[in-house]
């Protein structure tokens, strides 16, 4: 398996979030968790990402521990889609999308664009808007730009918190339709925390939070 999540412990000063999580994820699927108000969903993810500190366990993605590689291959590995802002405010769009392969990558400037222009293709992303800055975008446009920059990596893990926000269900049906393409073309395990529905359906697997721990749905 691609990522293979093993005693995941995620604990703050006094408030125990997860226990211990154990999950596997294949590189053509993709995993919901179905989340509720508070119940840890984002801690989560920035947790298998690597992103949190002092968290327990082991995340192996293809060879991998995330959990205590350095960051610069984790940047190039794993795409995050926050659930809400997540950009450089004093960065335009272009800047923010490309923000990953700048300080990551060696490719050159062309290579870019080009990834950019497909990538902001597949999402229906209007080039219009590449000049304009975060608070210029409404919450459709900045989830967006948000999922742009974590594609724009191929990345092998791609961890998306709440894409429902400010997204009609066509929107929605889009986007998993595109993380579905892009899985063909680029193999990657996506895991995404939601409430939405039509998400969950259409997910390949469901695991609900309960007593700090992820239970698969039946």
């Amino acid at each position: 398996m691609p990522v293979a999540i093993r005693n995941l412990h995620i604990e703050y000063p006094g408030q125990l979030v997860f226990d211990s999580v154990d999950m596997d994820v294949a590189d053509n699927e993709i995993v919901a968790v179905e989340t509720q108000v508070l119940d840890g969903g984002t801690s989560l993810l920035r947790g298998i990402g690597g992103f949190l500190n002092d968290v327990g366990g082991e995340v192996n993605l293809n060879g991998v521990d995330l959990l205590t590689c350095i960051p610069a291959e984790r940047a190039v590995r794993v795409g995050y889609v926050y659930e809400d802002h997540g950009l450089v405010s004093l960065y335009t769009v272009y800047e923010n999308i490309v923000l990953p392969l700048l300080f990551h990558t060696e490719l050159s400037d062309d290579e870019i664009h080009g990834r950019v222009s497909e990538v902001c293709t597949s999402l229906n992303l209007d080039e219009a808007l590449f000049a304009h800055r975060p608070h210029q975008l409404n919450d459709v446009q900045t989830r967006l730009v948000n999922l742009a920059r974590g594609l724009i990596i191929n990345p092998e893990l791609m961890l998306i918190d709440e894409p429902e926000g400010g997204m009609s269900e066509e929107y929605l049906h889009d986007t998993m339709v595109t993380l579905r393409e892009k899985q063909q073309i680029n193999p990657m395990a996506i895991i995404i925390t939601t409430s939405d529905d039509f998400v969950l359906e259409k997910a390949d697997r469901v695991f609900r939070i309960e007593n700090h721990n992820l239970m698969p749905e039946q």
